[in-house]
């Protein structure tokens, strides 16, 4: 499963709190990333939204996760999956937003990749 992939790569990274959308009830310790599959806005593709978490006055670790970091584990990853290979393409981020319930501020990057085929 591809969500699966992207977490389990996304551990090898400098931040080890990764966890996909729907698996907490509560936020781990900061930071953390959330990892969340959605159908993409693109036709015949899967959308994975990537939300980096920290507290306040880490804007700068936030930023660089999301732009340098993500792109160093995902920018030319290759998931195979039953003989089927993706690969993941980003489609871009946000700037970060303000303070969330859990008192973490996160930004998010987008990858998408088609389903399931040969590239």
């Amino acid at each position: 499963m591809l969500i699966n992939a992207v977490i389990s790569r996304l551990k090898s990274g400098s931040i080890r709190n990764i966890i996909a959308f729907s698996d907490y009830d509560e936020p781990p310790p900061v930071p953390y990333v959330v990892v969340k599959s959605e159908s993409g806005i693109v036709e015949n593709t899967q959308q994975v939204r990537i939300m980096v978490h920290n507290s306040k006055g880490r804007m700068d670790e936030i930023r660089h996760y999301t732009i340098i970091e993500l792109e160093q584990l995902l920018g030319d990853y290759v998931y195979d999956d039953e003989g089927n290979r993706y690969k993941l393409t980003k489609s871009g981020f946000t700037d970060i937003t303000p303070e969330r319930d859990d008192q973490t501020y996160f930004m998010e990057r987008i990858y998408l990749s088609p389903t399931p085929g040969i590239y």
